[in-house]
């Protein structure tokens, strides 16, 4: 069985993926579900989660644990890491933050249709910074950590292609 914690904002989940009898199942802080999951693409599945059904698209953010899951609408970003690992870290006093600069890119191409920051804002993990109109739909781009806004370097009306750099943190 693969295990994971998976943060989203300041909640931690303890998630275990397993293929047994042809099926896969999920263990969600102990609780387990049957999943079903089909392949849409290079990184959109449809799962059926307890007879629910959702679309997803899984995307890194780099080249560190972070990822943005679109969802319904909506980017929620997380952070992936290895369940063992992530208990070897805390036991250790060891953040499993990145010491990289805070680029804020764009996850896919777009129009920006809002920016809601400027330089010198304080911001907290989960504050929006600006909104991407995407293949019809708005997508919010939100802060993945503490900061201030160093610099901006989109504006509304603009566009941007995938890996463009929206704004940065200090």
């Amino acid at each position: 069985m693969s295990r994971f914690l998976v943060r989203i904002e300041s909640e931690e989940y303890d998630i275990g993926l397993e293929y047994r009898s042809e099926k896969y199942y999920a263990t969600l802080n102990g609780r387990e579900v049957e999943v079903s999951f089909h392949r849409l693409g290079e990184s959109r599945a449809l799962l059926l989660i307890d007879g629910a059904s959702y679309e997803i698209d899984v995307r890194a953010n780099g080249f560190d644990n972070r990822k943005a899951v679109f969802m319904k609408g909506m980017e929620i970003p997380t952070e992936v890491e290895d369940y063992n690992l992530a208990q070897l870290r805390k036991r250790a006093g060891i953040t499993s933050e990145a010491s990289v600069e805070k680029v804020v890119k764009a996850s896919m191409p777009g129009m920006v249709v809002e920016v809601r920051v400027k330089p010198g804002d304080a911001v907290t993990a989960g504050d929006p910074l600006l909104v991407i109109e995407a293949m019809k739909m708005e997508n919010v781009i939100k802060a993945t950590s503490n900061g201030a806004v160093k610099d901006v370097s989109v504006a509304a009306g603009n566009s941007v292609d995938k890996g463009d750099k929206l704004l940065e943190l200090e």
